[in-house]
Parts: C-alpha cells; sequence; structure tokens
C-alpha cells in the first residue's frame, strides 16, 4: 500500500463549490449576526445615555429638602392648634 503526499495546487484558477442552501444559511447567520449586534450596541448606548442623565439629574433639585417638609409640617401643626384653640374660645363664647 502506498500513500502519496498531495499538495493542493493554488493558483488563479483554483475554483470552490458551495452548496447553495449553505451560501443562504451562511448570509442569514451573518445577517442576524449583524443584526443583533447593532441591536445590543442601541442598547448599550440608550442605557449609556440614560445613565449620564441620571448622574448629570443627581445633584439637581428634585425632591424638597426634608429640613424643609419637616419645617412646613411643624408650621401646619401650630396653625392647627391655633384654629384648636380659637374653636374652643368661640363655643365658650355662645
Amino acid at each position: 500500500m502506498s500513500s502519496k503526499n498531495v499538495t493542493p495546487n493554488i493558483d488563479d484558477s483554483t475554483g470552490m463549490t458551495i452548496n447553495l442552501k449553505w451560501l443562504i444559511q451562511i448570509v442569514v447567520v451573518v445577517a442576524l449576526a449583524t443584526f443583533g449586534y447593532a441591536t445590543i450596541k442601541e442598547r448599550i448606548d440608550n442605557n449609556d445615555g440614560e445613565i449620564k442623565s441620571l448622574r448629570s439629574n443627581q445633584n439637581k433639585y428634585v425632591f424638597p429638602d426634608i429640613r424643609t417638609l419637616e419645617q412646613q409640617v411643624i408650621q401646619l401643626q401650630k396653625e392647627v392648634l391655633i384654629l384648636e384653640n380659637e374653636i374652643k374660645h368661640l363655643k365658650k363664647d355662645k
């Protein structure tokens, strides 16, 4: 049994055949991979923009400070006490 080492000759006239089904599958896979990459890239860019927006809004005054709210509650409590006392005095005067 003799085995010969055959080396392929590659030159300008070298050709290749491929099954049409395989070619279509390769094209579809490449198209899906490209679409998937573009979609993921867009989502990452959108998330990056939202993060930057949140960070820039982080130091802005969005909600009233808790001290301001506490002062408002105290002021309202004082007003309620005053009104309750006035109602008591008006009831006594009748």
